[in-house]
């Protein structure tokens, strides 16, 4: 079973190493299942029996490297959320695997792949950071966890466009500021006490 295990976690590294390179040389659009196989020297059935498409390759192969990001934060911790410890673990993630991320980010991908990002990192948001909090928030939690994972969607990918011009500490303190200290303490502008209330039906 071990054997068979390892089997098939080489062949999905292989499919997902051959569409990772091919987007990058022709753009996700022109890519095809048939070019996939023949970068990754494998056969059409075989693609077929892990996934039915490229976009699924493609998605599957996002979850498995932000499942592997999020294993390396382990349990969430006070401290650790709110100094910015998961943040930094993106940009250097963002920074060790930059050709990936830019493929991502790019748009290069699916028109569903950014929002499918942004679902992931909101919803670890809602899982790690949210049970820490004060349990009284002026937003919805949906609402926050999609401009916190938005916002840092953004600010990486400026970042990788921009050939990472500061190091990833200086980005996550960065990112650390204008999320708990707010924009409104660096252009002047009164905060505001409204809370946003839901449209009613």
């Amino acid at each position: 079973m071990a054997k068979v295990d390892r089997r098939i976690i080489r062949t999905r590294a292989l499919l997902r190493d051959a569409l990772m390179a091919l987007i990058l040389e022709k753009g996700y659009d022109a890519v095809t299942v048939q070019h996939i196989t023949d970068r990754a020297n494998l056969g059409r059935a075989t693609f077929y029996l892990h996934y039915k498409d490229k976009e699924e390759l493609l998605v599957k192969s996002l979850e498995s490297v932000f499942d592997e990001l999020v294993e390396t934060l382990g349990p969430p911790a006070v401290a650790n959320e709110l100094s910015g410890s998961p943040v930094l673990a993106v940009f250097v993630h963002a920074q060790e695997n930059s050709d990936l991320y830019r493929v991502l980010l790019s748009g290069e991908g699916s028109a569903k792949l950014y929002g499918r990002i942004q679902a992931y990192i909101a919803n670890e948001v809602m899982n790690r950071l949210f049970p820490i909090l004060p349990k009284e928030r002026p937003f919805p939690d949906d609402l926050l966890a999609n401009y916190l994972a938005g916002s840092l969607l953004s600010l990486t990918s400026w970042w990788l466009e921009n050939d990472m011009p500061y190091s990833a500490d200086q980005m996550t303190e960065t990112y650390r500021q204008l999320t708990f200290l707010g924009l409104a303490n660096f252009v002047g502008i009164s905060p505001s006490n409204m809370v946003i209330q839901p449209k009613n039906e």
